[in-house]
């Protein structure tokens, strides 16, 4: 698989994800490595911008658990894999791939969404690419 057809994968599942969601704001894959974004889709551009402008800080969530997971050594072998963090109007849900190379941030509006369906479509998703994204970098 090549570059532009891997993005071309992507781009296309996160349409899938914006078309699905209820309550869809924003869905996006990023690198763990510097919180850039490889592909995304959504509602519109005001959230889109709040969003991409915070990723670094959510990547900085995603370090800071993964901390406390590496730092708790009662409990052996925990993997982070996901984060639910609900605002009064967001739910932000992190994703994070098997190898921790990559993770999805989803913004849905929390009047309208419904975590479970969301949920199980990001389970669905890490299955099919995040496995995919972590060998093809």
């Amino acid at each position: 698989m090549t570059g532009a057809e891997l993005q071309q994968m992507l781009d296309a599942h996160c349409q899938d994800m914006k078309n699905n969601m209820p309550g869809f704001l924003f869905y996006g894959i990023l690198s763990c490595t510097d919180g850039s974004i490889l592909s995304k889709a959504s509602a519109d551009e005001t959230t889109s911008k709040i969003i991409e402008e915070g990723s670094a800080f959510h990547l900085t969530i995603v370090n800071q658990v993964k901390q406390v997971l590496i730092t708790n050594s009662t409990i052996k072998d925990l993997e982070l894999d996901y984060i639910l963090t609900e605002t009064s109007k967001i739910t932000f849900m992190l994703m994070i791939s098997a190898l921790g190379k990559f993770f999805s941030i989803t913004a849905l509006d929390r009047a309208k969404s419904n975590v479970g369906i969301s949920r199980a479509l990001l389970y669905k998703c890490k299955a099919e690419f995040g496995t995919m994204l972590d060998d093809f970098f």
